[in-house]
């Protein structure tokens, strides 16, 4: 059978021919498809085309970018790919375009690697610094910025990069492994100065039974004792130290009343995973005025309890006027209950302004009587701004 010529090629006994080009000799790419060798010419034409247009668009975008160092690979394949495509073209020019932009991109790279060397060696000096630095919270800080910019900035040069890394990161780890130390070598001493605080709180207890010259000379020995044991953080050494002078001064220490628990019980009632026990909570209340101290979930469970109270009132009163009320959709219920706390609030502002009025009405001169309006204004005010959290509640979906 004859030879045809076509461009780039040949076509020999039905099969297509790629001729050869460069390095890469000729070689069969395909078949004469229905003995129609034009149109089987413009098939791998149109394959090489669509190569051009692909080439063509990475170089497009490596000229658009700043990071051009990106596309190396990309061409690369690209490159690799050339003497195995199936096409009818000068891939000769495709090479020499691929080749250009891959020396570009590499220039590009290795000069962007000697710049990420220098910055990082001055990286790697600011790491030494920082890890020195006695005050922890400090060091940390730095060590942690340092570290993001490392991680951020490139490799270095090829012949460096590995050094660098391995550098850098045995420094840092080493950091990290000493503060750990630091900090757990920092709880072991304090526990062991906690026992001897308490130690020290044992002999105290048995001042009591001494007294005179005796006493005096072991409170003395006592307060030494003290002196040495060392510093630990405040949340443990407060309440040890006011023990401590408690027995000093002969009297029995009363630990601060723990709240956590009574306060965890009222959240829960507050989110139904408890039932509400009107009498149980009066029982509390009475517990918690008996407390004369300041702890602040004191006051927490206080203002829980009152809103508990008001939210079951309410809850009530809603029942009471809607007898299906349970029944009704949750938006409906929302409204009804934002609309009784708030007819509620508008009867204590009422009331408000007439013990306002009648406090104006008042002499200054009878005391006794001015307290107890003022205390009634006070109290009205509280259960204007109690009624106005359980709106708060509604809205957040705690009613």
């Amino acid at each position: 059978m004859d030879i045809i010529q076509v461009p780039f090629g040949y076509i020999k006994d039905g099969k297509v021919f790629q001729n050869s080009w460069g390095k890469n000799p000729e070689r069969e790419i395909g078949e004469v498809r229905d003995e129609d060798a034009e149109k089987s010419t413009q098939f791998f034409q149109d394959r090489f085309s669509d190569l051009e247009k692909k080439i063509d668009e990475v170089i497009e975008k490596i000229n658009a970018t700043e990071n051009k160092g990106s596309f190396l690979m990309k061409l690369v394949h690209l490159r690799e790919h050339l003497p195995l495509h199936d096409g009818l073209g000068n891939y000769a020019i495709l090479l020499d375009k691929i080749e250009k932009n891959e020396s570009l991109v590499r220039d590009i790279i290795q000069k962007n690697r000697v710049r990420n060397s220098e910055i990082k060696n001055n990286l790697l000096e600011e790491t030494k610094a920082a890890v020195e630095i006695i005050n922890w919270k400090e060091a940390t800080e730095k060590v942690n910025d340092i570290k993001t910019r490392w991680i951020k900035t490139g490799s270095a040069e090829e012949d460096k990069n590995e050094g660098l890394e391995e550098e850098f990161w045995k420094l840092i780890q080493e950091f990290y492994d000493r503060k750990k130390q630091f900090f757990e070598d920092k709880v072991k001493l304090t526990e062991h100065r906690k026992r001897q605080y308490q130690e020290i709180i044992e002999e105290a207890k048995n001042l009591a039974d001494i007294h005179g010259k005796e006493r005096f000379t072991k409170v003395k020995e006592l307060k030494e004792g003290w002196k040495e044991v060392g510093g630990i953080p405040a949340e443990f050494y407060q309440p040890l130290h006011t023990e401590f002078n408690q027995l000093l001064k002969g009297r029995k220490f009363v630990p601060p009343v723990d709240y956590s628990d009574k306060l965890a019980h009222l959240q829960a009632i507050k989110a139904r995973k408890e039932p509400f026990d009107g009498e149980a909570l009066t029982k509390l209340k009475k517990e918690l005025f008996r407390d004369r101290g300041k702890n602040p979930d004191k006051f927490k469970c206080l203002e829980l309890i009152q809103l508990l109270n008001e939210r079951e009132f309410v809850a009530k009163l809603a029942n009471k006027r809607f007898p299906d009320f349970d029944k009704l959709e949750p938006e409906k219920k929302k409204n009804i209950k934002t609309g009784i706390i708030k007819d509620l609030i508008s009867r204590d502002a009422e009331d408000l302004k007439t013990y306002e009025e009648n406090s104006a009405n008042f002499s200054s001169s009878d005391g006794k009587m001015n307290k107890l309006v003022e205390s009634k204004i006070k109290g009205q005010k509280r259960k204007i701004e109690v009624k106005s959290k359980l709106i708060e509640w509604i809205d957040s979906g705690d009613f």
